[in-house]
């Protein structure tokens, strides 16, 4: 997956964020958990992508629309 690819390029920490959890994406099993989420919409809607460094989330924009 190539968004999985670019986090592992980021500078900084990427989560997927919701109001119940705050799951850290450069981790190996988080990225497992995230990608089961990509399959529920309901879940994805309700989270986001949050960058500690706002340079990451550029980068990482184009895999986000």
């Amino acid at each position: 997956m190539e968004f999985i690819k670019g986090i592992k390029t980021c500078k900084g920490d990427v989560f997927f964020e919701s109001p119940e959890d705050k799951i850290d994406l450069k981790s190996a099993l988080s990225q497992y958990v995230f990608i089961s989420i990509l399959s529920n919409k309901k879940l994805m809607e309700s989270g986001g992508i949050h960058c500690e460094n706002p340079e990451d989330f550029r980068n990482l924009e184009a895999y986000l629309e």
